[in-house]
């Protein structure tokens, strides 16, 4: 039974992933062919062909690794002479070669938010909520109740869990707390008193941080932008402490822990797995768009730079540069896939 269910589990992580990744390479098919752009195939998946149609001059195939896709574009990889195929991606306007690699990672944070809306809509998110007041504290006196729902911190709005951090309250001798009821939203000044122990600034409240909330759909439609803001920032964070903190990849996941992590998700609900969608695409999208070898960013890069000199970079040089790109993310992704491993097994 155990073996079956680290099946399904593995399954369910592939799936969404190269759901994700074909909605990455629609986008990338979409604008290509919508700027005239001549496509050879949009694959699903890599490896042998298991199924293939061509209709017109597009080939539409499945492939036996369920990985994600890709798109071939005639005249991507190689020279094209323009009076023989005016259509070829190399012979194509800067701004349509542009607009079709954009696509891809765009389609990534265009989903995201739909994934977002419908989380927020039809699930809510997590809000912080006091569930105690102590007596004869700053809290009681300024006047809070048990229920209050804390939506203002020093006239910062919050409208998610993840964004209040009782250590903004530290060290300040007098915070502004914004509350939600019943009757609607009330401010309080409540003068902070030292902890007895830590001797560190305190308003005497108890909270939760998995209090409920659901939010009416244009309400949502403008905090899924905050929400995967927030995602993004995190996300930035754990680089940066990977890159500069000292911290070391031990805190990444490779391609083996992010499908683990995904299929286990599936074991939750479906209410996860529209969150982890949501966390994975707009990932995918964010990473594609930095200006790094290899990466749909990277291919960016090169379209500014053409059109600064007006002429493209030699072919040469852009594939060893991609090259170097592609060997640094395989050497990472070889490395991350190691400690998933490791991780597993313990």
């Amino acid at each position: 039974m155990e073996i079956l269910n680290t099946i399904g589990t593995v399954l369910a992580g592939l799936l969404m992933l190269t759901v994700l990744v074909v909605i990455h390479e629609g986008g990338h098919f979409a604008v290509g062919r919508a700027c005239g752009i001549r496509i050879n195939e949009f694959s699903v998946g890599f490896g042998p062909k298991l199924f293939s149609r061509k209709k017109g001059e597009i080939a539409y195939s499945v492939r036996a690794l369920p990985l994600g896709g890709f798109v071939q574009f005639y005249g991507e990889e190689e020279e094209v002479d323009a009076a023989y195929e005016p259509r070829a991606f190399n012979n194509r306007p800067i701004w349509q070669r542009a607009l079709t690699i954009a696509a891809g990672p765009a389609m990534n944070i265009l989903f995201a938010l739909l994934l977002t809306v419908g989380v927020l809509v039809g699930y809510g998110d997590y809000v912080p909520e006091i569930v105690a007041v102590e007596a004869d504290s700053p809290a009681a006196a300024a006047g809070l109740q048990e229920g209050d729902r804390i939506v203002r911190i020093n006239g910062k709005r919050i409208d998610f869990s993840m964004e209040f951090d009782t250590a903004s309250i530290a060290d300040q001798q007098e915070v502004t707390l914004g509350v939600e009821r019943a009757d609607g939203e009330h401010s309080f000044v409540i003068q902070t008193a030292p902890d007895a122990e830590t001797g560190k600034a305190r308003i005497g409240i108890q909270y939760t941080a998995s209090a409920r909330r659901k939010f009416g759909f244009f309400e949502a439609i403008g905090l899924s932008f905050k929400w995967l803001w927030l995602i993004v920032r995190e996300m930035f964070a754990a680089l940066g402490g990977a890159i500069f903190g000292g911290k070391g990849l031990s805190e990444l996941s490779g391609p083996v822990g992010t499908i683990a992590i995904v299929g286990e998700s599936v074991r939750y609900g479906f209410e996860t797995i529209l969150r982890m969608a949501a966390l994975l695409s707009i990932n995918l999208g964010i990473m594609n768009i930095l200006p790094f070898p290899a990466l749909d960013g990277g291919r960016l890069l090169f379209l500014g730079i053409e059109k600064l000199r007006g002429k493209p970079a030699s072919r040469k040089v852009e594939g060893y540069v991609n090259f170097a790109g592609l060997a640094m993310l395989f050497l990472l992704m070889i490395v991350l896939t190691y400690q998933d491993i490791v991780r597993l097994f313990a």
